[in-house]
């Protein structure tokens, strides 16, 4: 796009002006010389600001910077980037997003144009996982944080619209090859990673065609430390449990030292590490993915799209851990036979211990996951008249998700004598470990545990909608349309194994074992044992005969089989307008639209007494969402936003299932709630938008969210009849009879309230090769407020919401030249819940600060050959997830930096 910069800017006026009393031609050259392209990253961040300042809603975009060349290498690290969205990582990389702190089941993903989901490893819900595609397989991503009665319904926080490319995007022919060699420095393994596009379209622009692909591999090495949380005798959930009779039972068998019964007490009330364990996790990740795509304009007046997408994602694991088990099992056999000999209290917790009879594990699991995704959609446009047009799409998508693979076994040794562990002197996180016996030593290990599992997750999408546009005047615009959608998902899981049985134990395992280094890049202290003995996979598999014995046959995993149909009809009616308010231009839409959701749940119901038996339960709901979005101008570069809207977003696919457990005897029931509403909620939004100059922007924007309720667990008695199971699991029992029931309900809600602050400009104002720099930042602060529970006196318990972190911020610096460009980028990450309140007594659970820094420089050798370098995580920063109050570590880990060396070729 055209632009004035720096000293190109000022030679240029001022030879304009030494002009204008000479020729007309000189004139138009020095005009001609005026003319700077923008291109690359510059133009990406220009057209991102032209898409979210032209938008009656708040979005936000981010543009591809060339053919088939994004600004990141993984669609949620560039989502990122976007004021209010945060992302957590998994093996390096981006995954799923979270945006004004509310996570993926209330936040919707359409892919040209419809809505999707893409799942990898656990994927069970409603959300998205966006490292399933090649982030060079997309052209734009737009997010939209206020809605508007023409969104398709669905979404509390965002909706998040991806758009492959497509030829009509280009000029005629065009061609672009890319390829990258990625290493990582912990592995020291050397990866691919390229892609493709060729595209054509006539001159007339009245057909085209384009077909994209993508292939990538990756092997991050994860390791670090773990706890598996922390955990005390069992006081603490007593002390917070209203009513609560129990007594605790995960006292320590003795401790030497303890001189009185206080303190005594306090060892055993003192929160210790459950399973502390150094571990590592090898990844082997693929993906490659494909596009297709034709656009046909039989006339000026219609416009046909086919896009076609596929994704291929794989992914296995091997996670090999050693350390010890009688600290989080509170029973005989555990804790309660387990002696301090030395100890050491900070407050509350037992951070330094040595401790005799304990039981040592290792561990190691092999998991093998593979996503195939495909997508087909037919969108087009048509213009009856100047006046009315008709805009519409059909299209089917589904997500097949195998886990063939999920195996893994133990090894133990049984009442050590010795074993120690130490947090203090600022070893919080890694702490010093000695386990009292010659941990390689496969004599001292018997396998005692095999287990297996398979499973599967398909969800799928049929969409059609259309919508029609009428002019009535210049200033005013009438739409309406509907939609209809089929969603489905099926879960099936299937499970076989576990304690091996005295004859099938093995005492010795140097045959079927393999040796474990811990801590090829790990700080750990001196003296810890650094060399475990663990199970080899798969000569362990060979030995138990884990894939051909009927021992190992698998069966039905009734809590996770299930499957959710939703059928959703919607329709809208809306109005676009365009006035002058007191000079001021106001521009805005209004409208409503009405939805209507009707859901059959099914899952696995065991009636005690009588065996498994599937229950399908159906249940239907209605909503009327009004929306009001304004845009008034003061000024030509100046935009205040206003719009409100009531939202809904449907039920986490978990809660929804009927399966659990029905007990006629002792009339109870356990399960999940297929009758359950959808989440409700008010949203406000309140913004500020000044384009002080070509290509900047300074902007505040606030928002709040009135959500009406969530969904929590209950125990509580009522009629049978409202539990809204078939009648006939009663067996002859009067259905209005009360029972015990522990379900889902919809419970009370909360708000969440926030800032985003952005800033954005090119340097052009300073002198010579400054002028080619340039920044772009955001800022967001975010609170909420929402009932977890209610404490032993009956008052209520208040948090942040899951995974909401109150402070975040994205800043990057830019240098863009004709021959040479560079950026570096961090993103920050405050400190969030994942849990509230913890497990095993803790006051929470969660995930503690990250700052991900990323930097790449590239260089045109010609006009169509460009080599780069990127370097991903260049402070290898570290997971850390923590527990309670005292921020005690659960899980540390990391998994390196990664550069990338690559050639990029275009025509």
């Amino acid at each position: 796009m055209g632009s004035k910069r720096g000293l190109a800017h000022w030679a240029v006026r001022s030879a304009v002006a030494a002009a204008l009393t000479t020729t007309a031609a000189t004139h138009v050259a020095a005009q001609e010389v005026e003319e700077v392209v923008v291109t690359g990253f510059r133009e990406s961040l220009n057209k991102a600001l032209d898409t979210k300042r032209a938008e009656i809603a708040a979005v936000d975009a981010i543009v591809a910077e060339d053919i088939a060349d994004f600004p990141d290498l993984n669609l949620a690290e560039a989502i990122q980037r976007i004021p209010g969205v945060t992302i957590n990582r998994e093996g390096g990389q981006g995954r799923t997003i979270t945006v004004r702190g509310l996570g993926g089941d209330f936040t919707r993903t359409n892919i040209n144009g419809m809505e999707t989901v893409a799942g990898t490893t656990g994927n069970r819900g409603r959300g998205f996982d966006f490292n399933v595609f090649a982030s060079e397989l997309f052209q734009s991503i737009v997010v939209r944080k206020t809605q508007t009665a023409d969104l398709d319904e669905g979404s509390l926080g965002a909706t998040v619209d991806l758009q492959t490319a497509r030829p009509f995007d280009y000029q005629g022919f065009r061609t672009a090859l890319s390829g990258q060699a990625s290493f990582n420095d912990v592995t020291e393994n050397t990866n691919p990673r390229a892609a493709g596009l060729i595209s054509w379209s006539n001159d007339d622009r009245t057909f085209g065609a384009l077909f994209s692909a993508a292939y990538s591999e990756r092997n991050p090495f994860d390791e670090g430390f773990g706890t598996t949380r922390w955990g005390d005798n069992g006081q603490a959930i007593i002390d917070r449990t209203p009513g609560s009779t129990s007594n605790p039972t995960g006292n320590f068998g003795g401790c030497l030292p303890c001189a009185s019964p206080d303190e005594l007490t306090a060892v055993n009330e003192g929160f210790h590490p459950r399973i502390p364990r150094y571990a590592e996790s090898l990844l082997e990740q693929k993906r490659y993915g494909l596009t297709a795509a034709l656009q046909w304009a039989p006339t000026e007046k219609t416009l046909l799209n086919f896009d076609a997408l596929y994704a291929y994602y794989s992914s296995q694991t091997e996670n090999a851990n050693a350390g010890s088990i009688s600290f989080s099992r509170t029973n005989a056999t555990g804790i309660n036979e387990t002696v301090v000999r030395d100890y050491a209290l900070e407050g509350d917790n037992l951070v330094y211990g040595v401790f005799d009879n304990v039981d040592l594990r290792s561990e190691n699991g092999f998991e093998r996951h593979i996503t195939k995704y495909h997508q087909f959609t037919l969108s087009g446009t048509h213009e009856f008249s100047d006046t009315f047009r008709l805009r519409a799409l059909v299209g089917t998508s589904e997500n097949d998700l195998d886990t063939p693979y999920n195996f893994s076994f133990a090894y133990d040794a049984l009442n050590v004598d010795g074993y120690t562990y130490d947090f203090r002197n600022g070893q919080d996180r890694m702490p010093y470990l000695v386990h009292g016996i010659d941990m390689t030593n496969p004599a001292l290990w018997t396998l005692t545990e095999a287990r297996r599992r398979e499973s599967s997750v398909v969800n799928s999408y049929d969409t059609g909608k259309f919508s029609l546009e009428f002019d009535v005047t210049d200033g005013l615009t009438l739409k309406g349309g509907a939609l209809a959608k089929k969603f489905e998902v099926d879960m099936q899981d299937f499970s076989s194994g576990g304690a091996l049985a005295a004859d099938r134990r093995l005492v010795g395992v140097g045959d079927i074992a393999r040796n474990l280094p811990v801590g090829r890049d790990l700080d750990i202290p001196a003296g810890s044992d650094r060399n475990y003995i663990v199970p080899d996979v798969w000569k362990s598999a060979g030995y138990v005969g884990l894939f051909n014995d009927p021992t190992y046959a698998l069966t039905v995993s009734t809590g996770d089989t299930r499957n959710v149909s939703e059928e959703d009809a919607s329709a809208f009616l809306a109005a676009d307008f365009e006035y002058d308010m007191f000079s001021m231009p106001l521009r805005g839409s209004a409208g409503v639209r009405y939805a209507k959701t009707e859901v059959t749940s099914a899952g696995i119901l065991n009636r005690t007494g009588t065996g498994n038996e599937v229950v399908r339960v159906a249940n239907e709901y209605t909503d009327t969402l009004p929306s009001l979005n304004l845009v008034l101008e003061p000024t030509s570069d100046f935009l205040v936003r206003f719009a409100a809207a009531k939202v809904m977003a449907r039920p986490a696919l978990g809660d929804l299932t009927p399966g659990g457990e029905v007990n006629v005897g002792s009339r109870t029931v356990k399960f999940g709630n297929p009758l359950l509403d959808p989440f409700r909620a008010t949203n406000y939004d309140l913004g500020a938008e000044w384009y002080f100059k070509d290509e900047a922007l300074l902007a505040l924007g606030l928002f709040y969210k009135d959500i009406k309720s969530f969904s929590v667990k209950e125990t509580r008695g009522l009629p049978f009849t409202e539990t809204g199971l078939p009648l006939d699991l009663l067996a002859g029992i009067d259905p209005a009879t009360a029972f015990e029931v522990t379900r889902n309900i919809n419970g009370e809600g909360g708000w969440i309230r926030g800032l985003e602050f952005q800033y954005q400009q090119p340097f052009s104002f300073l002198p010579g090769a400054w002028s080619n720099f340039g920044f772009i930042g955001n800022y967001t602060y975010i609170e909420s407020s929402v009932k977890y529970g209610v404490d032993p006196d009956g008052h209520g318990i208040r948090n942040d919401l899951l995974n909401l972190s109150r402070n975040t911020y994205n800043l990057t610096l830019y240098y863009e030249a004709q021959k040479f460009s560079a950026r570096v980028s961090s993103a920050f990450r405050g400190k969030y819940l994942t849990a509230f309140p913890g497990g095993n007594g803790t006051t929470e659970e969660g995930v503690n600060d990250a700052t991900n820094i990323d930097a790449s420089v590239s260089y045109n050798v010609t006009d169509t050959l460009t080599v780069s370098l990127e370097g991903i995580n260049l402070t290898d920063e570290y997971t850390d997830s923590y527990v309670d109050r005292d921020n005690l570590v659960s899980r540390y880990r990391h998994t390196g930096r990664e550069l990338l060396l690559g050639v990029r070729w275009t025509y």
